[in-house]
């Protein structure tokens, strides 16, 4: 058994070892794997996922005022804030993720191939 500082030491952790059964990253390689997800992309689903939650809220929640009772908030009180936080939204994260509050912005946008399809899965279940 080898003493405890031979283990601990630099020559002995496998990414700075001369041993060819490590595992060694080697950037040179002709296979270059891209990520799935870019730098920052988990920001972008934070984004639509308030966007969305913020879409929801205020558009059911007037939606329900207007119906419970006129004197509260009127239809057209009802449909104005809906298009109004449509509006917000795109103003505070268009710049972040693009604004695709709508699952069927998200898969229009990937069927022209504006959004990589390998990220559609995560912007849907948000």
């Amino acid at each position: 058994m080898a003493p405890i500082d031979q283990l601990a030491s630099p020559e002995n952790h496998p990414a700075t070892s001369q041993n060819p059964n490590t595992y060694d990253h080697n950037p040179q390689s002709p296979i270059v794997e891209q990520p799935y997800y870019p730098h920052g992309f988990f920001k972008k689903v934070v984004a639509e996922m308030i966007a969305t939650y913020m879409l929801v809220f205020a558009t059911a929640g007037s939606a329900a005022l207007a119906a419970s009772d006129e004197h509260q908030v009127s239809k057209l009180g009802a449909s104005i804030a809906g298009g109004l936080i449509i509006t917000v939204m795109i103003y505070a994260v268009g710049h972040i993720s693009g604004a695709h509050m709508n699952p069927a912005v998200t898969l229009a946008f990937a069927a022209v191939r504006h959004f990589p399809w390998k990220q559609v899965h995560l912007q849907l279940a948000f």
